[in-house]
């Protein structure tokens, strides 16, 4: 039988994950003192890693590792080694690695009691200041930022039954090991067992820094029980209001959110659908044969657009995972959860194979998510970059969508290019007009469809729109939007 101790490389991971999901899950849990006991989120977040105690620190390399305590929510503890010439290494908790502030400092813990994460440090915006580069904290979630960014999204491990009524299960890292880093290494090794009652994990993640941060991740999974639905590669992101939805009476901020957006390639196809806050559960399913990438992006970077100088919204890194092999056929689900506020993640977006996870055979995957700041993902053609819509008070007026598509190609064309409307949609909404035209403000090109559903009509209605030149020939990504039934 492997154990932790056995694992020093990512085939040593594998087995310890397949010898695991023979075996009952057994959740991690650790007794905090009483001290430790019932913080709240100021309490919690009073609890500071001192930065001179940081792994490295001093050591002429190129990253430093600072860890997270236990407590509040994060309540699983993770046991984090080393992986160094000499061996498998751990790091040990310690009360003298955190300042407690306001806090009473516990006493007579054992010092194999874990972290709930650590991050990794590295100079990415100048030589002299070591910058959070990744995140690893609670549950499967990790984060990670390119030069110039502001931390927003979230990666996650797994999604397990996303949206379903049984409820999602959410699995978690809880060891991990790191390579002891070379002192010319641009590149950083983690590996991280992952577990839940149903599946067993080995992960391996290579971060490479830079303007656009890559973290190429490697997974084999393993069915340990029963479970639905099965989400790779799931992000996790937040979407309050946007230019489409009026925005709060009690905030002065035109837009709050950290993606706006959900992007999909697969086939010969770029797929756009604008985020919502909805007023219901919403989950889409997008088909795809063959997958090359799909992604929560943040497309709107004007300062203006937030107005936020503390949240920097228009920092925050787009995700987008680009797959490494044929993952064959799936589709891309995007759930949406209504939200009354900023704090909560309420957008998940994931690849949901066809045949998901059998209980005989491990499901491998590889894919590299890219923390980018500029759109590197996208056709070169037109992309949308704005959704408004007008509805009408009348019951027997027409909604307007209006869509503003931008692209190096299209706004190159002349004013007189032959561009017009391509519109699909259901028998119960009914178009009155639809026009393309040059938007002479921005250089690009507009989008106007004026319809409405039926009067009887008793389901949401599925839009699709792109523009196309001469032969029906693409000049833009496709936009697609859900018109709820009242």
């Amino acid at each position: 039988m492997s154990h932790a101790a056995d694992v020093t490389d990512y085939p040593s991971l594998v087995e310890h994950a397949r010898a695991l999901a023979t075996k009952p899950y057994e959740p991690r849990q650790v007794e905090l003192p009483p001290a430790l006991q019932g913080l709240d989120y100021d309490a919690y977040r009073d609890i500071r890693f001192r930065p001179a105690k940081a792994l490295w620190r001093g050591a002429d390399l190129p990253i430093e590792a600072q860890f997270f305590h236990l407590g509040l929510y994060y309540d699983t503890p993770v046991e984090i080694n080393l992986l160094t010439a000499d061996g498998v290494r751990r790091v040990d908790y310690s009360t003298d690695l955190f300042d407690y502030g306001s806090n009473p400092t516990p006493t007579d813990i054992d010092k194999s009691m874990g972290f709930s994460g650590f991050r990794l440090h590295y100079p990415l915006n100048r030589d002299d200041y070591k910058d959070e580069l990744i995140i690893f904290h609670g549950a499967s979630y990790f984060r990670a930022l390119g030069a110039g960014q502001w931390l927003g999204l979230s990666a996650r491990g797994l999604a397990i039954d996303t949206g379903e009524r049984s409820g999602e299960e959410f699995p978690a890292f809880t060891r991990f090991w790191i390579e002891w880093p070379r002192r010319d290494a641009h590149q950083f090794r983690i590996y991280a067992l992952l577990e839940s009652e149903n599946v067993t994990g080995a992960y391996s993640f290579l971060v490479t820094p830079g303007d656009s941060t890559q973290t190429r991740v490697e997974a084999t999974l393993f069915r340990r029980g029963e479970f639905a639905k099965l989400g790779i590669a799931p992000l996790t992101s937040m979407f309050h209001y946007g230019e489409e939805v009026p925005r709060p009476s009690n905030d002065f901020r035109p837009e709050v959110h950290d993606s706006d957006g959900l992007l999909i390639h697969a086939g010969d196809e770029w797929l756009w659908r604008g985020l919502v806050n909805p007023a219901q559960l919403s989950i889409n399913a997008f088909q795809a044969k063959q997958l090359h990438g799909f992604g929560l992006m943040q497309r709107d970077r004007d300062f203006t657009t937030y107005q936020d100088l503390e949240a920097h919204y228009h920092l925050r890194p787009s995700a987008w995972i680009e797959p490494i092999g044929d993952w064959g056929e799936g589709s891309v689900e995007l759930v949406q959860i209504p939200t009354k506020n900023e704090v909560n993640d309420n957008i998940v977006a994931y690849w949901r194979p066809k045949d998901g996870l059998s209980a005989d055979k491990p499901l491998h995957v590889k894919y590299i998510i890219h923390w980018q700041h500029d759109e590197l993902a996208g056709p070169e053609y037109g992309r949308v970059i704005s959704t408004r819509i007008a509805r009408s008070n009348n019951p027997e007026g027409n909604h307007r969508y209006v869509i503003d598509f931008s692209g190096t190609e299209l706004n190159a064309l002349p004013e007189d290019a032959q561009v017009s409307a391509d519109v699909s949609f259901p028998p119960h909404f009914v178009v009155a007009e639809q026009i393309a035209f040059r938007n002479r403000e921005t250089g690009g090109w507009r989008l106007v469809i004026r319809g409405k559903l039926k009067p009887d009509a008793e389901k949401p209605a599925e839009l699709r729109a792109r523009l196309v030149g001469a032969e029906q020939k693409a000049m833009s990504e496709v936009w697609t939007y859900t018109e709820p039934a009242s």
